[in-house]
């Protein structure tokens, strides 16, 4: 599902791979939330560093250029979404910053399309949280705010969600539901990082 090496005959510990009801098919990772990778995208999102916006930008389009036939079905990059409202987390969007950035870089194959999916209220956070919490934090408070609100943008399309890091998988299935169900053929993510997945025992 996010390209991790499983090495002889092993299941991957993330849950999502083994669903067929995930919503998404594939997520493509630049590289894996660790080292300088990290503190990177933490010094973006939480010390105020937002020129690392143009950096993710570049490796991304960069990203999505060599590897160019992974892609060749895909049309369309929609942000994941981030509550720009009252209650809000941040006053500023910073998965938003780098698609816009993005849609600057990549040809024009790519429709980039600006608010496909509406976050309409904060919800609780997920990091630190079990696997039992942030699923009931996922199909609930985050699926009924969760809004396409032009169903007719998406209809037909073959999307990649960009996001900077997956952590498993619960927010991009929830986007991507809703994405499938106003009318999207198929929805993949394309994250800067994800987690390495390590097994028990």
């Amino acid at each position: 599902m996010c390209g991790q090496p499983l090495g002889s005959a092993r299941l991957c510990p993330n849950r999502w791979c083994r669903r067929p009801d995930r919503a998404f098919s594939v997520v493509f990772a630049v590289g894996v939330h660790e080292g300088s990778f990290r503190r990177a995208v933490l010094r973006y999102k939480y010390r105020g560093e937002r020129w690392w916006a143009r950096v993710f930008a570049r490796l991304l389009a960069e990203y999505l250029e060599t590897n160019a036939t992974w892609f060749e079905e895909f049309d369309t990059l929609v942000a994941m979404p981030s509550h720009r409202g009252p209650g809000a987390r941040r006053g500023w969007d910073p998965v938003g910053e780098v698609v816009e950035r993005l849609g600057g870089l990549v040809g024009a194959g790519w429709e980039v399309l600006a608010d496909a999916v509406v976050k309409t209220a904060e919800t609780p956070p997920m990091q630190g949280r079990c696997w039992a919490e942030r699923q009931a934090i996922a199909a609930g408070p985050l699926r009924r705010c969760l809004v396409v609100p032009a169903p007719e943008r998406v209809a037909g399309a073959r999307i990649l969600v960009v996001d900077d890091v997956l952590t498993e998988g619960s927010t991009l299935r929830e986007v991507a539901r809703a994405l499938r169900g106003a009318g999207a053929l198929e929805v993949a993510g394309l994250v800067l990082a994800r987690q390495r997945w390590t097994w028990a025992g």
